[in-house]
């Protein structure tokens, strides 16, 4: 059994997500201004933008650079990023607020885009994934600097509703359905970094990428 006094240690290292507002323009979603401890947070840029480890994903929708956390199990300085007391504080502060159980199955990848890059208007529904919590990290991008996340009301640009600027170590999550339309702006200047959660249904045992972390 895991010692209580050093899943709290770990827990309380890596992760904050105390402060988190539920909002329903365009569609119900949470905003968290502080997601990560600023020592973990500036760990985990600092690795993102060394690491090499990169690989272009390219469709009709966007086109990014992703990488997926399941092969880093050797990085010690970022292993609290899949802690299971870690997780689970994020699993339960989700729940809590945007009034879903949300499984403790979940799928940590991060994203990244260069100048150019974008994600076109669409929606994310697959049948095993279920929320999404989208984490932005960088070194302060400047306003004009492009790569916003949008929420929209609708699939038209003209349907934008709500445009989240980037502030490094905020968080916003919703739920993957027809109607979460979202997009992310042409990034204009800079490297635009985000670390993804997928909540993955409890329903579906047949999972086609079983390479997720468990919220304990």
């Amino acid at each position: 059994m895991a010692n209580p006094a050093r899943v709290m240690e770990v827990r309380d290292q890596v992760i904050a997500f105390d402060t988190v507002v539920r909002r329903n323009d365009p569609y119900p979603h949470i905003v968290s201004p502080r997601f990560y401890t600023e020592q973990f947070a500036n760990t985990l840029l600092g690795w993102l933008e060394t690491e090499s480890n990169w690989t272009l994903n390219e469709s009709m929708r966007y086109e990014q650079y992703e990488l997926g956390f399941s092969q880093f199990a050797h990085c010690t300085e970022i292993a609290g990023l899949w802690d299971g007391g870690v997780l689970a504080h994020i699993r339960d502060g989700v729940r809590r607020s945007i009034g879903f159980p949300v499984s403790s199955r979940i799928n940590i990848s991060a994203h990244k885009m260069f100048p150019g890059q974008q994600t076109y208007i669409h929606t994310d529904k697959v049948d095993h994934e279920t929320h999404r919590v989208v984490v932005t990290l960088n070194r302060g991008r400047p306003a004009d600097s492009g790569g916003n996340l949008v929420l929209l009301s609708g699939p038209r640009p003209a349907d934008m509703s709500v445009v989240f600027k980037q502030i490094s170590n905020s968080a916003v999550g919703f739920a993957l359905d027809p109607k979460s339309f979202h997009a992310v702006g042409r990034v204009k200047a800079g490297t635009r970094f985000t670390i993804i959660y997928t909540f993955l249904s409890d329903a579906v045992t047949d999972l086609p990428n079983p390479n997720f972390f468990v919220a304990s």
